[in-house]
């Protein structure tokens, strides 16, 4: 089974969407939606910004040792690319 996007109550009266792992690890928590058409659409904006958005690393520089853990025996500047180092 997929992971899946799980639409909640929020207070006030609005929605969230929390996304939930296969084993139904909560992954993500949406901003509050007033409405659940807005709830839904978000749901689709975050489709489209996983499937391309690229990873902003707003993160502390890490030892070369802990990057080979976090990406795999290559560091992190030789990986596929599309890590943004942003200061």
């Amino acid at each position: 089974m997929a992971g899946y996007f799980k639409l909640v109550d929020a207070h006030d009266d609005g929605f969230r969407v929390k996304l939930t792992a296969p084993d139904g690890t909560l992954v993500a928590v949406s901003t509050f939606f007033a409405s659940k058409a807005e709830a839904i659409a978000g749901i689709e904006l975050i489709r489209e910004i996983a499937g391309t958005g690229p990873i902003v690393d707003h993160s502390r520089v890490e030892a070369p040792k802990q990057d080979e853990q976090l990406f795999g025996l290559r560091g992190a500047s030789e990986r596929a690319g599309d890590v943004v180092q942003d200061a």
